[in-house]
């Protein structure tokens, strides 16, 4: 009986490892972000503290907190925001629509 034929080995490929952002850099990136951004960085915390207002109305037996305060929270942390822009947010260098990645510096956009 022949033995069955011998197959090739697949070929490993380490995955390109990014090489990390410096604390100056992640400073400066964060300064990069436009002031929408920001705005929907500042609304969805905004959305956790009206929940913990609520919660912290039932735990103080004020339930009036609590009927306002949770489900207007839990509505601005939910609202669908999502803002376009055509720059990249580390090196504010041109994107393509649709682009994840930075051509120029790598980083990933949100």
């Amino acid at each position: 009986m022949p033995d069955a034929p011998a197959v090739p080995e697949a070929a490993v490929r380490k995955a390109r490892k990014a090489p990390r952002m410096t604390y100056k850099q992640e400073i400066a990136t964060i300064k990069n972000l436009p002031q929408i951004q920001r705005l929907v960085v500042i609304v969805k915390i905004a959305g956790v503290f009206l929940v913990a207002i609520g919660l912290e109305g039932i735990v103080t037996a004020n339930y009036l907190f609590a009927i306002v305060f949770i489900p207007l929270g839990v509505f601005v942390s939910m609202f669908p925001l999502k803002v376009r822009t055509d720059r990249c947010i580390a090196c504010l260098g041109i994107l393509a629509p649709g682009q994840s990645i930075c051509p120029a510096c790598g980083a990933p956009q949100m």
